[in-house]
């Protein structure tokens, strides 16, 4: 009994240290959620960035085509300007998808911690 006694007390001792309170494990658990959030936002815009630099490089390459054909060639610009408009405003539309999915995930989990939490 004398060995087995200082032996609960320790172990009653360090319990509360190694056990995270339920405060801290939400924080941990935003914290990631928030990671996870940025992330996925960061990959949107390099996704976008990636699309608008491919649609800005083939209406170049279109154009300077173009350029050799003296009446058509106007023509050719102005049809490759108004694709890259909508390709680049596809992007953006795509990228705010993105975002609105990211934010509405990251919502409902940190709903679920704060809930577990309680």
């Amino acid at each position: 009994m004398t060995l087995l006694l200082p032996l609960l007390l320790a172990a009653y001792l360090a319990a509360p240290a190694q056990i995270p309170s339920k405060a801290d494990l939400k924080a941990q658990a935003d914290a990631a959620i928030d990671k996870g959030k940025a992330k996925a936002d960061e990959k949107a815009e390099q996704g976008k960035a990636k699309a608008d630099a491919k649609a800005s490089a083939a209406k170049a390459k279109a154009d300077a085509k173009a350029g050799a054909v003296p009446v058509a060639g106007d023509k050719v610009k102005a049809a490759t300007a108004k694709g890259e408009g909508a390709a680049k405003a596809g992007t953006e539309k795509a990228k705010g998808k993105s975002k609105q999915g990211a934010d509405k995930g990251a919502a409902k989990a940190k709903a679920v911690t704060e809930k577990a939490a309680k």
